[in-house]
């Protein structure tokens, strides 16, 4: 049972300035994730109360320089001055774009390490993920050993997923981890913000829906600027039409009735029309709030497939819309393939979890909408989820969850997942065993369509622990899942190694 339920002149100068030497020849420098290419050389490179930060005249990351120029300030006593073309001298740190590295992608860089720092990308994601692998390297002391990196991430998605329905997480809370996930190269905050037990950002078409302890628009906006500025997408999800409790409170015409009038509260209706009219409002609110490429509509844990004939207006909807083959299960796909066309239409993608996905005769979810396996319990496979055209995430309860309640007894094995988790292997409730593989639900390696992973913060019982502890408890965690994204070589060759690199990278800047 799943937890919730319960410059071209600076360009040049790089190729001259730090030649290449054995991989062998020095340990990578300790960052999280580990460098993926690391080519040592004689000396180091350390920052002056004289550095600055050089960009080219035109077409520089100019704000991720300023942003840098502030995290340094924080890291090392010092904030350089942001200088464009100016030329470089020793202990200036040069933030050049337009490499010509097509292999570098949006995310990825170089670094080159002498006595001035380079880092070098195709565009601005990769010159900030640079920037935070430097205030990684000088997190102990102002000196950095010199040497020639080249990093590239292997996955596109890397995030975290923040249970706000069950349990509400103020502003300061959620900035402070998007720091913290800006320094592990992490890209992607996806915010579950409607459960049972509350819906938590305020709204102007159904205000009866919102719960006391909720964020405000504008903190929204907020969370939403600063993380884009931290190069973060933000995913918000209504979970619907199951996990409605909060939201159909005020609404118990809307709830899901059974044959014999008994209604189940958390579930909607979506055979009414003023049931689709109430999801459709709530939808079209929030979208240009967070914008983006994504919504997630939850749409996991509606009815088993032997409970919907004890609701007959389900097979009767499908019926009159999909055909007399249709079941029940064909209505909850066609509604899901509703908010599918209702968010194309505002220009957006969909999302959704796996587990309702399998059983229906006459309809089927559309290609386009992402899927995040969680589960080994029901509905598809991920091999299967491929073949039907959908591009998956990896959102397996080994290892990506963290349970605030009585499952935070039996959390994934950080160590364990260490050692043997890939992104590329899907497993369910497996929690703690040595090899967690199960080859029926593991995916080829280098699957194109495997988008990477998150960890999941769930809040079954959301007074078993202040929200201070699920930061602490969730810090190693968020440490391993960008290492087993970015998919580099490990940085240690055992968790507890990897812990005393974690030690020496520290929190982000800023973050206590």
């Amino acid at each position: 049972m799943r937890a919730r339920s319960t410059a071209a002149a600076l360009l040049a100068g790089i190729a001259s300035t730090v030649p290449f030497a054995s991989p062998a020849a020095a340990a990578r420098p300790p960052a999280i994730p580990a460098l993926r290419e690391w080519h040592a050389a004689p000396g180091a490179f350390t920052v002056r109360a004289s550095s600055r930060i050089v960009l080219p005249l035109e077409g520089g990351p100019v704000a991720e320089a300023r942003t840098f120029a502030r995290d340094l300030e924080l890291t090392t006593g010092h904030r350089p001055p942001v200088l464009a073309g100016a030329a470089p001298r020793p202990g200036d740190l040069v933030m050049t774009l337009g490499s010509r590295d097509r292999g570098l992608g949006r995310e990825g860089y170089r670094l080159a390490v002498g006595p001035a720092l380079r880092i070098e990308a195709r565009g601005p994601a990769g010159a900030f993920y640079g920037t935070r692998t430097v205030l990684q390297l000088l997190a102990r002391h102002a000196r950095i050993p010199a040497g020639r990196a080249r990093d590239v991430p292997r996955y596109p998605e890397r995030g975290l997923m923040i249970d706000n329905g069950r349990r509400y997480y103020g502003p300061g809370w959620i900035r402070r981890e998007i720091r913290e996930m800006a320094y592990l190269k992490l890209n992607q905050l996806h915010l579950h913000f409607s459960e049972n037990q509350g819906f938590r950002i305020a709204s102007s078409s159904h205000p009866e829906v919102v719960s006391a302890r909720h964020l405000t628009k504008a903190q929204v906006r907020g969370i939403v600027e600063l993380a884009r500025n931290l190069h973060i997408r933000v995913i918000p999800e209504i979970d619907m039409p199951g996990h409605m409790g909060a939201a159909l409170a005020a609404h118990p015409e809307l709830q899901l009735a059974d044959a014999a009038g008994r209604r189940q509260t958390d579930r909607l209706d979506f055979t009414l029309p003023a049931a689709r009219r109430f999801a459709r409002d709530l939808i079209l609110e929030y979208l240009p709030i967070f914008g983006g490429r994504y919504w997630h509509a939850g749409a996991d844990e509606y009815l088993a497939p032997a409970d919907y004939a004890g609701y007959p207006q389900l097979e009767r909807y499908a019926r009159a819309h999909y055909g007399p083959r249709a079941t029940g299960a064909d209505a909850y796909l066609g509604f899901v393939n509703w908010i599918d066309r209702l968010v194309r239409a505002q220009g957006r993608t969909l999302r959704v979890w796996h587990d309702g996905l399998s059983g229906g005769r006459a309809v089927r979810v559309r290609p386009d909408v992402v899927v995040e396996w969680w589960s080994d319990h029901a509905g598809p496979r991920p091999r299967e989820l491929l073949a039907g055209g959908h591009r998956i995430l990896n959102a397996g309860w080994f290892p990506t969850y963290y349970v605030v309640g009585p499952l935070g007894q039996v959390r994934p094995s950080m160590r364990v997942a260490y050692d043997s988790w890939r992104v590329d292997r899907f497993s369910g409730l497996l929690l703690n065993a040595p090899a967690p593989v199960r080859p029926a639900l593991s995916v080829p390696a280098g699957t194109r369509r495997l988008l990477g992973s998150e960890m999941h913060v769930w809040n079954d019982n959301p007074d078993a622990e202040s929200v201070a502890a699920t930061a602490r408890g969730i810090a190693p965690r968020l440490r391993v899942l960008a290492q087993k994204t970015w998919d580099s070589p490990a940085p240690a060759a055992s968790y507890d190694g990897f812990l005393r690199v974690a030690r020496a990278i520290g929190r982000a800047p800023g973050v206590r």
